[in-house]
């Protein structure tokens, strides 16, 4: 085994990127309030690995989706704990996002020379929103309906003209 990774870490260099990335020098020293973005990050690790799973057992047309999510809920392996797991980090995951956004407002970190992470970070943030919204059309029932028409019914506004 040490074999093989000694080989991979010639090829990629792995170590050394680990090495950079656990032991990182933080200005002004280690604080709780630092942990924001690293839960995050590990939170989405878990929605990539239950998502890949769910995906399997899913199911995507509109006759077969709901029957399929009432199976991964019920009758999958896990009893269900896969999409648990996934439904409850989506939530946590919108948490820590605020939490994270406001870390890095406070303490400076979308200036110079870091705006470009900043505006990166933007980007997940809407798209991690947006997909957090997408999850509740998939059964194809009446909740997921809803939820979808009152997220787009937002875009929608129009001014009322009276006569």
């Amino acid at each position: 085994m040490k074999a093989f990774f000694g080989w991979l870490d010639q090829r990629t260099g792995y170590r050394k990127i680990a090495r950079e990335a656990l032991f990182e020098n933080v200005p002004g020293g280690s604080r709780w309030r630092y942990v924001w973005g690293s839960t995050l990050t590990f939170a989405l690790g878990v929605q990539f690995i239950t998502g890949i799973f769910l995906w399997m057992a899913y199911s995507p047309s509109s006759q077969t989706a709901w029957e399929s999510v009432n199976y991964i809920q019920n009758d999958m392996a896990g009893d269900g704990c896969c999409g648990a797991l996934h439904h409850y980090t989506a939530q946590v995951m919108t948490v820590l996002l605020a939490l994270h956004l406001m870390q890095v407002v406070i303490d400076g970190a979308y200036k110079a020379p870091r705006e470009v992470n900043f505006w990166f970070g933007l980007i997940l943030l809407q798209l991690v929103l947006a997909l957090s919204l997408t999850g509740y059309l998939l059964p194809w029932d009446q909740k997921g309906f809803w939820a979808t028409k009152s997220g787009h019914e937002h875009h929608d506004r129009r001014p009322i003209r009276r006569a």
